[in-house]
């Protein structure tokens, strides 16, 4: 089988301009590909190690992570209500429940048309973080399951204050840094292109799709990192060996990510991180094992680690550009992990 061919034909059949895939075993490289335009015009061929924008990537790699980091630096606990920092948050509403998506936030608000034309500026971070806060919850914390950026957004505001730095520092100092990872940033010059947005009047490209994330700086917990598929894979896989013990990870907060990937709630994530679907459609097609955690972002990335076979994939794709059709990455995702698979000998298992 020839993964550049079987990938070719993936974005041919479901119109989605380019992928690149990598996928670490063992902590080495086993399948690396990327083909494609990530820019349709003018064109613009993919790089071997094109950046994407990686959308809510961010939060298992970089939110979650955090999070973890500074539970284990003693600054908050699981269990700890929010408000006992951020007082003007549902005294119910827990860590936890924030990174389950339970905590009963909706799932997003244009909070961008707030800040008008002050995009980026201290004080719209200021007053976009207070809107999330202050946002009228939809469920009793702990009930029910409902991904939300909003709650990601508390979380950001959570991180910032207790961590006592800007997001972007916890992530370099906490997480990058100790993880010998030096190739996601903040936005990406010649990163691969993605929507003509409405909002913007113009294609995006190298800036972060996301539009409550683009007007709080393109620094956020729920969406802003920019990488390679080879950099994702490989945080993702420190961050999974790190959780197992392994000793050249010692470095990151291994015992609290295990403890997060533990957490669960009324839904299918555990502690930022999502499960396998087992009934109904699935983005990890037919033969991933039951104990893979991984994360979907909308600009067409995913990532998903598998601690029993000590494997991680990274699938990135600009399935937005340059318009914003769902249809084809929900075909698309399962028949690349499909392919994966029989490539890793999981489809004879």
């Amino acid at each position: 089988m020839n993964l550049d061919r079987e990938l070719r034909d993936i974005l041919s059949r479901y119109r989605i301009p380019s992928v690149s895939l990598a996928v670490r075993t063992d902590a080495r490289e086993v399948l690396h590909a990327t083909v494609g335009h990530a820019r349709l015009d003018p064109a613009r061929p993919a790089a071997e190690d094109q950046p994407y924008d990686l959308a809510s990537l961010t939060k298992a790699l970089a939110g979650a992570p955090v999070t973890a980091a500074l539970v284990a630096a003693g600054r908050v606990s699981w269990e700890d209500p929010v408000a006992a920092v951020l007082a003007d948050v549902d005294p119910r509403v827990t860590v936890a429940h924030l990174l389950a998506h339970s905590a009963g936030y909706p799932a997003w608000r244009p909070l961008y048309a707030e800040a008008k034309d002050a995009w980026g500026l201290a004080e719209t971070r200021r007053l976009l973080l207070g809107e999330a806060r202050r946002t009228p919850l939809e469920s009793a914390p702990g009930t029910a399951h409902r991904y939300s950026d909003l709650g990601f957004l508390v979380l950001l505001n959570l991180l910032e204050t207790v961590g006592e730095a800007p997001f972007d520092v916890l992530f370099r100092e906490r997480i990058l840094e100790p993880a010998g990872i030096g190739d996601l940033h903040w936005g990406w010059p010649g990163a691969a292109a993605t929507e003509a947005c409405p909002v913007r009047g113009f294609v995006v490209e190298g800036t972060v799709h996301d539009l409550n994330a683009a007007a709080l700086g393109g620094v956020s917990t729920h969406a802003g990192l920019f990488g390679p598929a080879r950099t994702v894979a490989e945080l993702a896989e420190a961050l999974m060996l790190a959780a197992l013990r392994h000793p050249a990870h010692a470095a990151l907060p291994g015992r609290a990510l295990r403890q997060q990937w533990q957490l669960t709630g009324p839904g299918t994530h555990r502690g930022g991180w999502d499960t396998v679907t087992r009934d109904g459609y699935t983005s990890t097609g037919r033969f991933f094992p039951r104990d893979a955690l991984g994360h979907l972002g909308y600009t067409g990335t995913s990532v998903w680690v598998v601690p029993s076979r000590r494997t991680t994939i990274a699938v990135l794709t600009n399935r937005i550009h340059p318009e914003d059709d769902l249809t084809g990455i929900r075909a698309a995702r399962p028949a690349i992990h499909d392919a994966v698979a029989r490539m890793l000998g999981w489809d004879q298992e």
